[in-house]
């Protein structure tokens, strides 16, 4: 099992499948998700599927990555380790930006 990160913005629709605190209706973030994924390769359709179990549409300028467990080890991207644990649990964890 590999754990893929994808980047995108969308706007929250507030039909969500998951329980989190999650954004005003109709606002537009920022967003990663993490994904634990069978294949070795980004799979977009996939992504957009447990992007919007989150309760987000209008996905835009996604990209995704395969994350290098190694990274986690480093000050830069120490703090997503929790973040990659929970997608190797649950099978994903979005996290937005709040606008400020």
């Amino acid at each position: 099992m590999q754990v893929f990160v994808y980047i995108f913005q969308g706007k929250y629709s507030g039909k969500t499948e998951f329980e989190y605190k999650n954004p005003e209706v109709g606002a537009v973030h920022k967003c990663l998700i993490f994904i634990s994924q069978e294949s070795e390769h980004e799979q977009y359709e996939f992504a957009e599927e447990e992007i919007m179990k989150y309760g987000f549409c209008e996905i835009e300028n996604m990209m995704g990555n395969l994350l290098q467990v190694e990274a986690l080890n480093t000050p830069a991207y120490k703090n997503f380790s929790g973040f990659y644990e929970e997608a190797l649990n649950e099978g994903s964890c979005l996290v937005y930006y709040p606008n400020t």
